[in-house]
């Protein structure tokens, strides 16, 4: 499996950008949707490797959510998805 600390460094960051968010009326909403994903992350990082193949759909969309409201945790998020997929096909070939 790929290595979760980009997924720690995705979570932590847009927690981080989704406190800051929140402390504007404006970016209230960019923000709680920001802290939802990210705790979601941090869901993910706490998963076994099993649970985090069940619900890699659940992820991807967390992240493309993420890339619009804090765009470096969704990045991070989206490079960790496709590591995912990544190695699934390598297991697959073998």
């Amino acid at each position: 499996m790929p290595d979760k600390i980009l997924l720690k460094v995705a979570y932590i960051l847009g927690i981080i950008f989704g406190i800051l968010e929140c402390c504007t009326i404006f970016g209230a909403v960019h923000g709680i949707g920001s802290l939802i994903c990210s705790f979601y992350l941090k869901k993910v990082y706490e998963m076994k490797d099993k649970e985090i193949e069940e619900n890699k759909g659940k992820l991807l969309c967390a992240a493309i959510v993420l890339c619009f409201t804090s765009t470096l945790s969704g990045i991070l998020a989206l490079v960790y998805y496709i590591q995912l997929e990544m190695y699934n096909e390598k297991i697959l070939k073998k």
